[in-house]
C-alpha cells in the first residue's frame, strides 16, 4: 500500500481587532438588552368609530325601530374609546395587564421564574437570572465591559 503521503494544510482566520471588539460589544449590548423582556404597547391599537359613524348606528336603529325590528338601544359591545395624544381609539394595554396578573394568580412559581430573567418594569431591580447576575463570568465580561 505504498504511495504518497498526503500533507494537511490548516488556514486560521483572524478577525482584526476593531471587529472583534464591535462584536463582543454587540454581543453585550443584546444581553443586557435581553432582560428588558416584553414592552407593551398602551396606546391605541385600534381607531374608534367617528362621530359620524357613531351618528350613523343611530339612524339605522331608528330606521329598524319604525319597522319594529330588534335595535341595539344604544348599547356597545366596545369600551369606551380613549384619546391619547390627539388619536382617539381603543388599547390592549388592560387587556394584556389583566392577562399578566391572571398568569400570576394561577401560575405564580411559573411567573416568578419568568420574572426572574428580566428587569422589574416598577423598580428597574435586575431579576436573579438577568446577564448582570449571571454566577459565572463570560469571557467578554471580564474585559472591562461591565467595569470588572
Amino acid at each position: 500500500m505504498g504511495g504518497r503521503s498526503g500533507g494537511t494544510k490548516t488556514e486560521k482566520a483572524n478577525l482584526p481587532a476593531f471587529a472583534e471588539t464591535g462584536l463582543q460589544q454587540a454581543l453585550g449590548t443584546a444581553t443586557d438588552l435581553s432582560a428588558t423582556g416584553y414592552v407593551p404597547y398602551y396606546g391605541p391599537d385600534v381607531a374608534s368609530f367617528s362621530p359620524l359613524q357613531d351618528a350613523s348606528f343611530e339612524g339605522t336603529d331608528m330606521m329598524a325601530s319604525a319597522f319594529g325590528m330588534p335595535t341595539s338601544g344604544g348599547q356597545s359591545y366596545l369600551p369606551e374609546a380613549k384619546t391619547m395624544g390627539g388619536m382617539t381609539g381603543y388599547s390592549s394595554g388592560e387587556g394584556f395587564d389583566a392577562a399578566v396578573d391572571e398568569l400570576a394568580k394561577r401560575r405564580p412559581g411559573q411567573a416568578s421564574y419568568l420574572d426572574s430573567f428580566l428587569i422589574d418594569p416598577m423598580t428597574g431591580q435586575a431579576g436573579s437570572r438577568t446577564p448582570g447576575n449571571q454566577p459565572v463570568e463570560l469571557e467578554m465580561q471580564g474585559q472591562g465591559r461591565r467595569g470588572k
